[in-house]
């Protein structure tokens, strides 16, 4: 493991932190809320940077469900970004605010809308690479094997997780934003302002649970599906 492997990594793990932070825009504000946002794009555009070998190889392997499904959750996050970047851009009150660009009631629902489609395919992403990060975390924490409890442990913690972002789409009303409703429901971050956070997480969490379990099964199914595995069978 290089230490080019870490920086990248604690870039990207930033890259989604600063995503779920700029959710809580009435807590920080307009100001602080667009410059969350523009680091969060310098740190992707040294992702792409990083991760430039990527594009030479987005034309082979598509036979495989594995890895057409990891390509689908990345290029569905490429394609939003580019969405993300211009709605901010004319939104914007304080950094780009220079620009002749005009703002209205509608661009902001859309950027809502493409911002927490971004949250939830980014966290698709994140769970791609779940194996990876929890390796990572054994070597630097020195485990070297994982016992029944601990599985059983780990698995117990995601059904919780699950659950808690279920609940929280729900609690955070992803639904209107989503359909582009107006909502007079506020979140009151006096009262709450840790739960809004957790509950953000928590759907992140959904995510990438979904995305890691997913693979699991793709596994899983390109292993019966295997010639090999057709002649032990028999």
């Amino acid at each position: 493991m290089t230490p080019l492997f870490l920086f990248r990594l604690v870039l990207d793990l930033l890259a989604i932190s600063l995503l779920l932070t700029a959710f809580a825009y009435d807590w920080f504000g307009n100001a602080v809320h667009e410059i969350i946002g523009t680091s969060m794009f310098a740190l992707l555009i040294s992702h792409n940077i990083f991760n430039r070998r990527w594009y030479g190889k987005l034309t082979k392997g598509w036979g495989d469900p594995r890895s057409i499904f990891s390509r689908t959750v990345t290029l569905a996050l490429l394609l939003l970004m580019p969405g993300l970047l211009i709605s901010s851009v004319i939104v914007s009150q304080t950094v780009f605010s220079f620009l002749p660009v005009r703002s209205s009631f509608t661009v902001r629902q859309v950027h809502a809308l493409i911002a927490y489609l971004v949250l939830f395919i980014a966290a698709l992403h994140l769970g791609l690479q779940w194996s990876m990060i929890m390796r990572v975390a054994r070597q630097r924490l020195g485990i070297t094997r994982d016992t029944r409890v601990q599985g059983l442990a780990l698995r117990g913690l995601a059904v919780l997780i699950a659950a808690y972002g279920i609940h929280s789409l729900f609690v955070v009303d992803v639904r209107s934003k989503l359909l582009m409703e107006v909502a007079f429901s506020f979140w009151d971050f006096e009262a709450a302002s840790v739960g809004f956070i957790l509950r953000h997480i928590a759907i992140v969490g959904l995510g990438a649970i979904i995305a890691h379990y997913s693979l699991k099964l793709l596994d899983l199914y390109k292993q019966r599906r295997s010639p090999s595995s057709e002649r032990h069978g028999q």
